[in-house]
Order: structure tokens, then sequence, then C-alpha cells
């Protein structure tokens, strides 16, 4: 699986180089539309430096999109851990008691031959 991945990014890398080679030629954005093509607000780069910040910025846009869309699953998600964990210590209680419970029958033998022995009670 680490193979064909690194052999996608390599495909995708050679890809990027060729696209970018072949696309080096320095073009003018204009920052201000309204002031025709002698405007004093544009910068120049070339046209690959466009493209990928254009591809990078579409990328950030979706990835941003993706996590506020997946906010209620995230939430929901984190409700569903504070839950089991309450169970879970709910658990370990019950656990606890049960144990103590299926002893009692030792614990009230135990003290009833105190008492005897001692002739006075332990438990009032």
């Amino acid at each position: 699986m680490r193979m064909l991945r690194l052999l996608l990014l390599g495909v995708f890398a050679v890809a990027a180089v060729s696209f970018a080679v072949a696309n080096r030629h320095v073009v003018r954005f204009m920052l201000d539309p309204l002031s025709g093509p002698q405007g004093s607000y544009f910068i120049e780069a070339p046209l690959f430096f466009y493209l990928f910040g254009a591809l990078i910025l579409g990328f950030i846009m979706g990835a941003l999109a993706t996590w506020t869309s997946q906010g209620r699953w995230r939430r929901a998600a984190r409700q569903r851990a504070e839950e089991v964990s309450r169970l879970k210590r709910e658990t370990e209680r019950l656990t606890r008691h049960l144990r103590v419970m299926e002893r009692a029958p030792q614990i009230r033998a135990f003290v009833a031959s105190q008492e005897a022995e001692n002739e006075r009670p332990l438990i009032h």
C-alpha cells in the first residue's frame, strides 16, 4: 500500500513539474478590473503560480467546508464517548458493590463469631 502511494505521488509530482514548465510564461493578474489593461494594481507571475495557488486555495476551502459540515458528527462522537466513560464508571462501581454483596454472608458470619467471643456486639 505504501509503495502504491509513493508511486502515485511520484506520478503526480512529475505531472506537476511538467505542467509548471509548460506554463512558465508571465501573466498579469489585475487586482482592479475597472481600471483597464493599464491599471496600477496588478501582480505579474508565471501562469503555473496562479494555477497552483487556485488549486491550493480550492483544497483549503474544501477541507474547511468538510470540517464544518462534519461538526455535528464530531459532537455526537464526543457525547457518545462521554456516555461510554460514564457507563464504565458506573459498571465499575456496581461491580465493586456486587463483590461486597457476594461476601456479605461471610462478613455477617465473621461478625457473629466475634460477637459470640466478645459477648458484645461489634455492629450496632
